[in-house]
């Protein structure tokens, strides 16, 4: 099995205190707007799927969204149907074009935020309930 990165939106940055909650939040929105938007075709649904991936970087460990694929198999659709080759490549292509920074999905993954963040469920101080 072999991977091919796709990416993510760079919302939990790290370092910051609630990277894990936003990148939980991130990875989630993200992977839904791809299985939504850029289904995996049913001849490829075999040999592969979207993954959340970690990488170490040099400050902490991040994540990306990947497709996870049978790369001997696809090794063998080269020599003997390269038609399917072909196609699962520009598939691939239309995976990998995702718009995954785009403002309608960053104010996903912040709503989704909002609301799991206790802080943001609370009035602020300044205000008063009236009933």
């Amino acid at each position: 099995m072999d991977y091919l990165c796709i990416g993510s939106k760079g919302y939990a940055q790290l370092g910051e205190p609630d990277f894990h909650m936003k990148n939980k939040i991130e990875m989630q929105v993200l992977l839904a707007y791809l299985e939504n938007n850029f289904p995996i075709l049913d001849e490829f649904s075999g040999m592969c799927q979207y993954k959340v991936k970690w990488f170490t970087h040099d400050f902490g460990s991040y994540s990306e969204i990947v497709l996870v694929y049978d790369d001997r198999l696809l090794d063998k659709w080269q020599d003997t149907e390269n038609e399917r080759y072909d196609r699962f490549w520009a598939w691939f292509i239309d995976v990998e074009s995702a718009n995954l920074e785009s403002d309608a999905l960053c104010k996903e993954i912040e709503c989704r935020y909002a609301l799991m963040n206790d802080n943001s469920l609370l009035p602020m101080k300044h205000e008063t309930t009236t009933t």
